[in-house]
């Protein structure tokens, strides 16, 4: 049985994702059945524009993002190579944006997890 991921952004295991303060202004967290995800979008946060991304809330774009405050700073000072953003296309106009701190664990899980059927794409392009 695959491992699990966990971060304090998001939570994965086999059959859901857990976003972590994502209900403003309750900080509640969000769960979603892996098998509503169609399509998954990720890119570094250094190399994501800021116009895709808001700090928390509904961006300029058809996203809704969790939490994460340094999200606006990323391209300021890098934390790391490793930090992305994350946006999951459950049809229709309920696409979810987030973060994770180690995109690469992250992503090796979420290949374990979800569908064949689902299209992963490494730039955010909503």
């Amino acid at each position: 049985m695959p491992q699990t991921y966990s971060d304090p952004f998001v939570s994965v295991n086999e059959s859901t994702i857990e976003i972590h303060n994502y209900h403003m202004p309750s900080r509640r967290s969000r769960q979603i059945s892996l098998d509503r995800v169609n399509i998954l979008f990720f890119e570094e946060q250094n190399l994501s524009k800021l116009s895709y991304t808001r700090v928390w809330g509904r961006g300029y774009g058809p996203v809704y993002w969790s939490l994460d405050i340094k999200r606006a700073f990323a391209k300021l000072k890098p934390e790391s190579a490793l930090r992305a953003n994350v946006v999951l296309d459950l049809g229709g106009n309920d696409k979810i944006g987030f973060t994770v701190l180690d995109i690469d664990s992250f992503m090796e899980r979420m290949r374990d997890f979800l569908d064949y059927h689902v299209v992963i794409v490494n730039k955010i392009n909503v």
